[in-house]
């Protein structure tokens, strides 16, 4: 029998960070999904349950405080590890996201090194790395 993979959910609306994620995350047994916003990801929540969320902060509509808020309102997400990747770096938002049980604020620009590491270590899982990343998709602007 083969251990289930893992399921991360990004909520990421910078598409350049989402692909960059998604090249980090390339070779990790994890199904990866992304939702742009707040709204679209609790569409997804609606029929997946993720081992970790990657929440930026500053998102459309509701900012990823509010989502977080609301998130941990919900007994089935009480333990669920979130990992903030946000550019949004002051001292209230960082502490009020550790009182709502972020494992991690990672502050963009990120390392991608660092963030497989910093996934690795939240799910306790681990992959092989092959080759640098390479090969990014074009920019939109």
């Amino acid at each position: 029998m083969s251990e289930q993979r893992k399921v991360i959910l990004s909520i990421e609306d910078n598409q350049d960070i989402a692909n960059l994620i998604r090249l980090v995350l390339r070779h990790a047994p994890i199904e990866l999904l992304n939702a742009p916003s707040g709204d679209e990801a609790w569409q997804i929540l609606d029929d997946k349950t993720p081992d970790l969320i990657l929440l930026d902060m500053m998102l459309p509509g509701e900012t990823g405080l509010d989502f977080l808020e609301k998130f941990r309102k919900y007994p089935k997400y009480a333990e669920t590890p979130v990992m903030v990747v946000s550019v949004r770096a002051d001292t209230s938002y960082r502490a009020r996201a550790h009182e709502l049980g972020v494992v991690r604020y990672l502050l963009k620009p990120f390392s991608p090194a660092v963030l497989r590491q910093e996934i690795q270590q939240a799910l306790g899982i681990s992959w092989v790395e092959t080759g640098r990343l390479t090969r990014l998709p074009p920019s939109d602007v």
